[in-house]
Parts: structure tokens; C-alpha cells; sequence
């Protein structure tokens, strides 16, 4: 039985198609939105970590904001046709567990990026 419905396969394929269709702008939106929240976060990312504010027009900013939606979108399509996500975009999970511990993440970071 899958734990991810169609419906919910659908929305996250309609966010993505949103978002790419303005990626510079979303991404800087997604960034401002974390650091408003979690301010320390900003040495986490070293594509932030010499800039005050958010930088536009920043290649490494909208690529890293492109593959977090790109893998979102992949993990909603492995969970309604595996009940689970195994591989996201090549990359497996335990490598961006090591990432996410090595830069400091814990999980109530996660939790800025949860919408209301």
C-alpha cells in the first residue's frame, strides 16, 4: 500500500513545475525564508557565508535551491510507487545524512522549511 497518494504525487509535480519556471527568484525566497527563521543557519550554506543578506543572481544559491526541490519531487514519486525513499537523484541518503551532520544540521532545522 503506498503511503503517498496520487493526489499528493500531483501537487508536489505542480509545485515543481512552478517553481521552475522562476527559479533566481524562489530561490532567494527560500533562503530568506530560512534565515529570517534561523538566522545562525546563514554558515551552513558556503554559498551564504561571505555575503550579507541573500545574494542574487548567485549560480551555487539557485542550483542548491533547484536540486532540494528537483529531490523533493523525485522522494514523492518513490513514496507513492515504493512506500519509501531509497535513491534520491543518484545521490544516496546516508551521503546527505553525513553532509547535513558535518555542517551542523539538527532537526529542528528541518522544521524552517515546513510550510503553514
Amino acid at each position: 500500500m503506498s503511503i503517498f497518494t496520487e493526489k499528493q504525487e500531483a501537487l508536489v509535480n505542480s509545485s515543481w513545475e512552478a517553481f521552475e519556471k522562476n527559479i533566481p527568484h524562489l530561490s532567494i525566497l527560500f533562503y530568506s525564508s530560512i534565515l529570517e527563521k534561523v538566522p545562525e543557519s546563514k554558515d551552513m550554506f558556503s554559498f551564504l557565508k561571505d555575503f550579507d543578506g541573500i545574494p542574487h543572481n548567485n549560480p551555487t544559491l539557485e542550483v542548491h535551491a533547484e536540486k532540494i526541490f528537483e529531490m523533493t519531487r523525485d522522494s514523492a514519486v518513490q513514496l507513492r510507487l515504493n512506500g519509501k525513499v531509497e535513491v534520491v537523484d543518484e545521490v544516496t541518503l546516508d551521503y546527505l545524512g553525513y553532509v547535513h551532520v558535518q555542517r551542523g544540521v539538527i532537526d529542528p532545522h528541518f522544521l524552517v522549511c515546513y510550510v503553514y
